[in-house]
């Protein structure tokens, strides 16, 4: 299990705290304000953070299973009834609750990473505009001044 089982990685550029906490609209305005080389960044390191929850949630989910599996063969070696003692096992609730709080931020994590995303693609589709005029304009000059391709 890793230490950062619930808090965002640090090495957000903008603060993964900043993401998690901002409204819908002041989210907007944060990624309005963003160049595309920023947005893509933001974009991989918080689909890279939620590869992380998601991996620690597995290692939580695969502790909890063996600590089962560890009281079944404990009991099962004492001579008593192992299926009981599985069926009466309880996750500790602090792992309960970090998968929980976990798949609490996974899905803000997604969102953002989707509102990333379509601000990703309207400033590509803003530079795309700005390719295109210039090299309209760039074919026109040029056919001003009496060269044709």
């Amino acid at each position: 299990m890793t230490s950062s089982a619930i808090a965002p990685p640090a090495e957000f550029a903008i603060s993964g705290t900043a993401f998690a906490s901002a409204s819908p609209e002041a989210l907007a305005k944060i990624l309005d304000t963003l160049d595309l080389p920023s947005l893509e960044q933001e974009h991989t390191r918080l689909e890279r953070a939620i590869q992380q929850l998601v991996q620690s949630n597995k290692e939580i989910a695969e502790f909890i299973e063996q600590e089962q599996k560890d009281l079944l063969e404990f009991q099962e070696q004492q001579g008593g009834g192992g299926s009981e003692a599985a069926e009466a096992f309880e996750a500790d609730p602090e792992f309960v609750l970090a998968i929980e709080e976990n798949m609490v931020v996974i899905a803000k994590y997604e969102r953002t990473c989707a509102d990333l995303l379509r601000a990703i693609q309207r400033k590509r589709g803003v530079v795309a505009e700005e390719v295109k005029e210039t090299e309209d304009g760039g074919e026109q000059a040029g056919a001003d001044d009496g060269v044709h391709l």
